[in-house]
């Protein structure tokens, strides 16, 4: 793990920080007309990561035990998702009420402080798991947190939603949801940290992180290739992120870089 690479996951987790303003930034009619095609690019770059890089590099280092911890870690973070689907479609609701679209308006249950609190939960596993792909190539590094950034962009609309519907302000609502995105950091810190001194644990932390990116593409973003009328537009996004690292595997292989 070089000096390169370190810098690379903080740039990227920073990236992905700023997604936690979107909800004082982005309007939801800005994310309806670009997000679908958006989501479908992450998916292919996500799901390429996963079978050409993460998981190849995961079994290289653990064998076949990769693949049991890749299948533990897609059945514990569907587990959790569920455990947290209710706070997840109350933020997409309240988004949807913000902006004056049809939603049915939640009666905002979740407390802010729940709200906060699970939302840094879910941003030091995204940590953990951008740095997980930078492991393994710049490649796989840009296309997952180009993913968990897409992923997040409506949670983080709704969860501003959610925090001013409580009775905060809108300054207050963005502190508050910047604070939590550095919860991030300390998930990827955790994951370099942990493999640099524990070299033995990269193919695990690596397996892990396949099985987390396998759910997130096939689960919460390839779906969304059959949702809306402009599916052509979603599949053509799709092929390009597919053919995106996909072309950058291959090149790299030709060449007798990387893999």
């Amino acid at each position: 793990m070089d000096t390169q690479t370190v810098l690379l996951v903080f740039v990227a987790v920073g990236l992905d920080g700023l997604a936690g303003l979107a909800g004082g930034v982005l309007s939801e009619r800005w994310l309806q007309r670009r997000l679908p095609a958006l989501v479908a690019f992450a998916a292919g770059t996500l799901l390429s990561a996963v079978f050409l890089e993460v998981l190849p590099e995961a079994v290289e280092a653990r064998g076949n035990a990769a693949f049991a911890w890749a299948f533990a870690s897609f059945v514990a973070l569907a587990l959790m998702e569920w455990a947290l689907g209710d706070h997840h479609h109350d933020a997409e609701c309240a988004a949807g009420h913000a902006h004056g679209h049809h939603h049915a308006h939640p009666s905002v249950p979740t407390l802010p402080g729940a709200l906060l609190a699970s939302d840094a939960l879910h941003n030091v596993g995204d940590g953990a798991a951008v740095a997980a792909a930078f492991l393994v190539s710049p490649e796989a590094g840009f296309a997952t947190a180009f993913a968990v950034i897409v992923h997040e962009l409506p949670q983080e609309v709704g969860d501003y939603a959610l925090l001013r519907a409580a009775g905060w302000t809108r300054a207050r609502s963005l502190v508050a949801l910047g604070a939590v995105q550095l919860t991030a950091a300390v998930g990827a810190a955790g994951v370099l940290l942990g493999t640099r001194y524990l070299p033995s644990l990269q193919g695990t932390v690596l397996a892990i992180a396949g099985g987390s990116f396998l759910y997130i593409g096939a689960v919460d973003l390839l779906p969304e290739l059959r949702r809306g009328p402009d599916s052509r537009q979603r599949v053509v996004g799709f092929l390009c992120g597919l053919l995106l690292i996909g072309g950058l595997h291959f090149a790299e292989r030709f060449t007798g870089g990387h893999g």
